[in-house]
C-alpha cells in the first residue's frame, strides 16, 4: 500500500477584521496632520498614504521652486495646482528661476494667471512671487484680478519679486499688514497706500519715495505728521489731513496762541522741495496745528496750494451736487470762528504770494452762524 499522501491545508488570504486607519479618522483630522507637514513631507506621505493622498487636496501651504520640483518644472506644477481643491490655502511660496531652464524661459509666464487664479482663494494669508532678475525673457506681469473681488481680503502678507504689477482696478487688501516689493515694475501713480484703523508706528524711512500722505480720522494726526511724517518724507508732494480727534479734552481747547506767539513750538529745519499741495480739514485753533501749518509755510518751496477746511470736509452745497452741507453740530461752529480768527492772525501773514490760500468757512445758508468766541 503506497503511502498516505497527508494533505496539508491550503493557504487562505484572510482579510483583518480591524478597520483601516484611513477610515478610523475623519477626513478633518487628517487635513489636520497634513497641515502640520513640510511640504515636501506631505507629496511624500501622498504617495504612499491614500488617506493623506485624499489630503494633499487640502494641503494649506504650497511652495513651489526648482529646488524641490526639479527640471521638469511646468508639469509638475501644473498638476499639483489643478489636483488641489483650492479648499483652505493659507499661503502660497512660488520661486522660479529660468537660467535652471532656459528652454522654457519664455513660454513659463504664460502659465502663471492660470495657476494663481486657482491658487489665490478668499483664504489665503501669504502670497511670495519671486521670479530670478536675471531670468531669460520672463517679464510676467502680475494680474490686479487675482488681488479683487475678495480674493485677497484675507491677505496678510505679499511678497512680489521681480515682475510687473500695474493696478487698475481698486485691490482688496483690506487684511494687509507686510508688503514687500524687491524689483517690481510699477509707476508712481499706482503705488499709494491707505490704512484705517488704531495708531501704528509706520516706518517710511529717511528715503522714502512717496509722493502722497493722506491721515484721515486720525487721531493725534496732526502731532503725528508734524513729529514723524513730515521730516521722514522728503519727496512728499500731498499731505491731506483729517482729524476729529485731535483735542479729545475740552481743557486741551484752551491751548490757543491768542496774543504773543513768540511761545510757538519751532520744527528741525526739514526742507521740502517737493511738497506742492496740502489740505488739513477739521481746522481748529489747536496751538499743535497752528504750529504745523506754519512749518510748512516755512519749510517748503514748492507749496502751490494750501487748503485750512474749518468744517468736516465732506460735502458742500456750492459744488451744485447737493442741496445742503454736510451738517455741523452747533458746537463746531464756535470752534469754526475761533479757526478762522486764529488764520487771520498767524497764518495769512506768512503765505507767500505764490502759494493760493483757500479757506473753507462754515456756509452762511445752510448753518448756523454764531458769532461768538
Amino acid at each position: 500500500m503506497g503511502k498516505l499522501l497527508e494533505r496539508r491545508p491550503r493557504h487562505t488570504r484572510t482579510r483583518s477584521k480591524l478597520p483601516s486607519i484611513d477610515r478610523v479618522l475623519p477626513l478633518e483630522i487628517w487635513c489636520h496632520i497634513y497641515s502640520l507637514m513640510a511640504f515636501k513631507d506631505a507629496a511624500r506621505a501622498a504617495c504612499v498614504s491614500r488617506a493623506f493622498h485624499r489630503s494633499w487636496q487640502c494641503h494649506p501651504n504650497l511652495i513651489f521652486c526648482i529646488g524641490i520640483l526639479g527640471s521638469d518644472f511646468i508639469n509638475k506644477f501644473g498638476r499639483i495646482v489643478k489636483n488641489h481643491s483650492g479648499i483652505g490655502i493659507k499661503s502660497v511660496n512660488f520661486e522660479y528661476d529660468s537660467s535652471y531652464n532656459t528652454r522654457r524661459g519664455t513660454s513659463i509666464s504664460h502659465h502663471f494667471d492660470s495657476w494663481l487664479h486657482i491658487a489665490i482663494t478668499p483664504w489665503i494669508e501669504k502670497l511670495s512671487l519671486r521670479l530670478s532678475h536675471y531670468s531669460y525673457n520672463v517679464e510676467y506681469n502680475l494680474p490686479c484680478t487675482i488681488l479683487s473681488d475678495g480674493r485677497a481680503s484675507s491677505m496678510r502678507h505679499l511678497y512680489l519679486g521681480s515682475c510687473s504689477f500695474h493696478p487698475t482696478i481698486n485691490l482688496d487688501l483690506r487684511s494687509l499688514m507686510k508688503l514687500h516689493l524687491f524689483n517690481v515694475h510699477i509707476t508712481g501713480d499706482e503705488l499709494g497706500f491707505d490704512f484705517g484703523g488704531q495708531h501704528v508706528q509706520l516706518l517710511l524711512g529717511e528715503s522714502s519715495q512717496m509722493k502722497t500722505l493722506s491721515l484721515q480720522y486720525y487721531c493725534n494726526a496732526v502731532y503725528y505728521a508734524r513729529v514723524e511724517s513730515i521730516p521722514n518724507v522728503p519727496n512728499l508732494e500731498t499731505l491731506t489731513i483729517c482729524s476729529y480727534h485731535e483735542v479729545p479734552k475740552d481743557s486741551m481747547e484752551d491751548d490757543l496762541i491768542f496774543g504773543d506767539s513768540s511761545n510757538m513750538r519751532q520744527m528741525q529745519e526739514y526742507r521740502h522741495d517737493n511738497l506742492q499741495s496740502v489740505v488739513i480739514t477739521c481746522f481748529c485753533s489747536a496751538k499743535s496745528l497752528i504750529e504745523l501749518t506754519c512749518c510748512i509755510l516755512d519749510c517748503t518751496t514748492s507749496l502751490e496750494y494750501l487748503t485750512l477746511d474749518t468744517t468736516r470736509g465732506v460735502y458742500s452745497c456750492s459744488t451744485g451736487k447737493h442741496s445742503q452741507c454736510f451738517p455741523m453740530d452747533k458746537a463746531m461752529i464756535p470752534k469754526a470762528n475761533r479757526a478762522m480768527l486764529a488764520i487771520e492772525t498767524y497764518i495769512v501773514r506768512k503765505v507767500p504770494s505764490t502759494v493760493k490760500l483757500n479757506v473753507v468757512k462754515p456756509c452762511p445758508r445752510c448753518h448756523i452762524i454764531e458769532s461768538s468766541l
